[in-house]
């Protein structure tokens, strides 16, 4: 099968990979290399880089969107299919009908719930222990499309956005390739959402990742899980940002800490580096840095501010 494929995010390369070695891939359209570093330089994403590495050819359009120039090149291409996976870029209607079997998209989510920008993210958030991904015929709309194939994916503890991104896309890769040809042959026929099911997720900001200490300590924990690596997670001390590079939930003998948090109140820092949050809960932050300063374990950080037990983090 003749393929064009549509990405840019990391999540998209192992399908690319998948696709590159069971079809014909035509063409690989991604966004363009941004200014990266202290020097601004322009760095090619992770799929770009991987398309040179496979020798195929490479498009950077600034938008799809109202460009006659890329419409012509895509019909000149002849694709039989477009395939999407984080791609970043909203595709047009005359661009996702143009190849004859349409355009498919990959989405790490079990559609309808968890349409839009942030799906893993919203996923280890809640605290679900099951996700998924769907393979969708895209349309003009954010994850609307009706159905192909849908897979369910085991959220451990232990994952954090990283990798569960990785299942996710490895997953998704082994889907697409096993739905493919029943597709173009026409014995599989998509299936359409339950609107009425749908829950919606929004673009994540450096501020999601801001600390309620009032929330429970496993409530903190799945926001840890999933804004790595970015925004991460984050309080206020003394005044200045201090970042939580790793933490756990901390489990004392509730005998002996039991309405802590009702006396000494949420983010005050017990001991080494246990907070009191909410639902008589506790965070252990093991790792940290302070603005300003370079990231740290807790036991140098307590040495360094021997103050720091008995205050008070604040949102």
């Amino acid at each position: 099968m003749k393929i064009v494929f549509f990405g840019s995010g990391s999540f998209a390369i192992p399908i690319l990979e998948q696709l590159n070695g069971f079809h014909q891939v035509l063409a690989v359209v991604t966004t363009p290399d941004l200014p990266a570093g202290r020097g601004q330089e322009l760095k090619e994403n992770p799929v770009s880089v991987l398309a040179k590495q496979l020798g195929l050819p490479v498009l950077k359009p600034l938008s799809v969107k109202n460009n006659p120039e890329f419409a012509a090149q895509q019909k000149n291409l002849g694709s039989d299919i477009f395939i999407v996976s984080a791609y970043g870029l909203i595709l047009p209607e005359d661009i996702i009908h143009l190849p004859k079997l349409k355009t498919l998209n990959t989405h790490p989510s079990l559609l309808p719930k968890y349409r839009g920008p942030s799906p893993i993210q919203n996923a280890l958030k809640d605290g679900l222990s099951q996700t998924g991904t769907s393979l969708m015929v895209l349309d003009s709309n954010m994850d609307t499309g009706p159905i192909l194939a849908q897979e369910s994916c085991v959220i451990e503890p232990s994952d954090n956005y990283i990798s569960l991104s990785e299942k996710l896309a490895l997953i998704s890769a082994n889907l697409l390739i096993k739905t493919l040809p029943d597709y173009a042959s026409g014995t599989l026929s998509p299936v359409p959402q339950k609107d009425a099911d749908a829950t919606y997720t929004k673009i994540i900001s450096r501020d999601d990742g801001r600390v309620d200490w009032q929330k429970s300590a496993t409530e903190i924990y799945n926001m840890y899980r999933a804004f790595i690596p970015w925004p991460g997670i984050w309080t206020t001390w003394d005044g200045k940002k201090l970042k939580i590079i790793d933490a756990g939930v901390y489990n004392p003998d509730l005998r002996m800490l039991s309405g802590f948090t009702d006396i000494y109140g949420y983010g005050t820092v017990i001991k080494d580096g246990v907070i009191a949050c909410g639902q008589n809960s506790f965070l252990q932050i093991n790792k940290l840095q302070l603005e300003g300063k370079k990231e740290t374990d807790i036991a140098s950080f307590l040495n360094g501010y021997k103050n720091f037990i008995g205050t008070v983090l604040l949102p």
